[in-house]
């Protein structure tokens, strides 16, 4: 039996590397062409040179995808080589290397070019003592800022990539991973290639970022699923064969023209140098933070202020040395400079304000001590004025002697403004002190003392008195009536003349019997004391 079809499959270079070869085959043509598909496909040896092999074309609507190895990770998860390959639309790339001696693809130029041209990008070979560190100050970081330094000489934006960091860990760690600190690292990183390629882009513009946790084989499966996923909705290069090659030469080229990698890592150490600097002044500020809290003043503040501004901006300059030199590295460091000074000068400030306020109350409080005092001892209000200058003088001087050492005349907190308001609310505490509540409070007390006080007890003793009260009724109708009265000491004597003794109404009150002509009711009074 003969087929009626016969199908010839080449073999070329382009897509093997080996000599081109013609067969005939009859059947499972599509198996033999899936299997040479899925080889890996080698497009820089070790030394950092392009091969002659060419980018395969992806099918299928799918996309690229640039995988960055670290060679330096112990027991990675993830496939890493010191060549860069390309399988199943997988471009895989060694990412830099803080060695000085590790060769062109140990600057990172090789996945800097793999994630120019890829729709995402996976970043592998980060462990958690990476992430605890900061990736600026360790290998993941170079990679990130060549990658980044790429994106931002190709002047056009191509959409926006995802850019996924697989973190390494142990199933068995119980940790949490802080994806924003992450994100807040790596726009860092960004913000500094972006100062020393001379751009205002934002990180937002070119990628996307994402971080999870890979601790098994199936974690691995399901983040390269996810970052397929994403590339394909990325649009693919305009030429892909060359489009790698391309990419290659230009980051080489660039790297070796105008390498921004030490611009940028020059400016991450400003940035590290403005962190450490921070802290080392962070302790001291919240002692005395602390201190002010609790109404106190710090000891010498202003000679200690000042010291601490100098001594913080001695150890940045120290630690950004080498990044004078560098042009652009140079204007960044200046404006972090910038920065930690206004940062560390706004702090100590507002802890002078605090310190001058304290100080303007308790010098407030101290003279209404003195004048309450001193309240009582002057009747006329002029005297009291008169007499309370001394105190005022006194409350002044106190002021301005605390407020001396609290003045930092390198930062303008000097006590000139605060002696001349506190000495016009010194006068204006002293006109208004007579209606102030404290003083009609001390006046009502001693109103209310006055008025409680008891008498002395006394010895004890018994006075007697006798009171004779006498009545003459003469005879009449009650046309006349008088009362005459004579005390002596506590006797009495009352006498009253009264003529009704014929008045029928007097006689009938006596049952019809006249009254007599004279009554008299003695009143014997005891009174005594004990």
């Amino acid at each position: 039996h003969q087929p009626k079809h016969q199908y010839c499959l080449d073999f070329s270079s382009t897509m093997t590397g080996h000599p081109t070869r013609s067969l005939s085959i009859r059947g499972l043509l599509l198996p033999l062409i899936v299997a040479s598909a899925s080889a890996a496909t080698t497009l820089v040896d070790s030394s950092g040179s392009l091969t002659k092999s060419l980018l395969p074309s992806p099918t299928g609507g799918d996309g690229i995808v640039a995988l960055l190895s670290s060679p330096g990770t112990p027991g990675n998860l993830f496939s890493s080589s010191t060549t860069v390959t390309v399988e199943n639309n997988i471009i895989s790339a060694p990412g830099a290397s803080l060695e000085e001696s590790s060769g062109i693809l140990g600057r990172g130029v090789a996945s800097a070019a793999a994630g120019s041209i890829a729709g995402a990008v996976v970043l592998t070979g980060v462990t958690l003592a990476d992430v605890e560190v900061g990736l600026d100050g360790t290998r993941h970081g170079r990679t990130l800022a060549e990658l980044f330094a790429s994106v931002l000489r190709m002047e056009k934006k191509e959409g926006v990539k995802t850019l996924m960091i697989a973190v390494q860990s142990d199933s068995a760690d119980d940790v949490s991973l802080d994806t924003e600190d992450i994100e807040e690292v790596v726009e860092e990183i960004f913000d500094s290639v972006a100062a020393a390629v001379g751009v205002d882009d934002e990180l937002s513009d070119y990628f996307s970022i994402q971080s999870t946790f890979v601790s098994t084989s199936e974690d691995v499966a399901k983040v390269m699923s996810e970052a397929q996923s994403a590339a394909k909705s990325s649009s693919l290069p305009k030429s892909v064969p060359t489009a790698f090659s391309d990419m290659y030469k230009r980051v080489t080229s660039a790297s070796d023209d105008a390498d921004p990698t030490p611009v940028a890592e020059a400016i991450l150490a400003c940035n590290d140098a403005y962190s450490r600097a921070s802290r080392t002044s962070r302790a001291k500020i919240a002692s005395w933070k602390h201190r002010i809290s609790r109404n106190l003043l710090v000891p010498k503040f202003g000679a200690r202020s000042s010291a601490l501004l100098t001594r913080t901006l001695d150890l940045f300059d120290r630690d950004t040395m080498a990044a004078a030199g560098l042009p652009l590295a140079g204007e960044q460091r200046l404006a972090v400079r910038k920065k930690l000074q206004d940062r560390t000068e706004g702090i100590l400030k507002s802890l002078f304000d605090d310190q001058m306020a304290i100080l303007e109350k308790n010098t407030l409080k101290r003279l209404q001590l003195t004048l309450l005092r001193k309240m009582g001892k002057d009747v006329d209000a002029s005297q009291f004025y008169e007499s309370n200058a001394e105190a005022l003088r006194v409350a002044a001087f106190a002021f301005e002697s605390a407020a001396s050492s609290l003045e930092v005349p390198s930062m303008s907190l000097t006590k000139s403004k605060a002696v001349q308001d506190m000495k016009g609310k010194l006068n204006n505490a002293l006109i208004t002190f007579p209606d102030s509540p404290a003083a009609k409070i001390k006046s009502l007390a001693k109103v209310e003392q006055t008025v409680s006080k008891k008498k002395e007890p006394t010895e004890g003793s018994i006075n007697v008195a006798l009171d004779l009260v006498a009545m003459i009724r003469p005879d009449g109708f009650g046309n006349l009536q008088g009362f005459a009265g004579y005390q002596l000491g506590p006797h009495s004597v009352t006498v009253g003349v009264h003529n009704d003794a014929d008045d029928p109404g007097v006689i009938s009150q006596f049952g019809g019997v006249r009254p007599a002509f004279l009554r008299v009711q003695p009143k014997l009074k005891i009174e005594v004391e004990l």
